[in-house]
């Protein structure tokens, strides 16, 4: 299943078009939020959650 992420940019970082800086907190997808970490741009603010099922990927009984 994959996750979001909340982290906090330690350094400025462009995504989807948009810089932001450092101090930003944004929520990712859990490997980009990975990378970002791993790299020394970012630091996680709260442990990865499931990401939540869309209406269309509910499982029905």
């Amino acid at each position: 299943m994959p996750t979001v992420s909340r982290i906090e940019l330690l350094k400025t970082h462009t995504h989807a078009g948009i810089a932001y800086p450092p101090g930003a907190v944004i929520a990712l997808d859990g490997d980009l939020a990975r990378w970002l970490v791993k790299t020394g741009v970012a630091r996680q603010l709260v442990p990865p959650t499931p990401k939540p099922l869309s209406r269309n990927e509910e499982i029905s009984e």
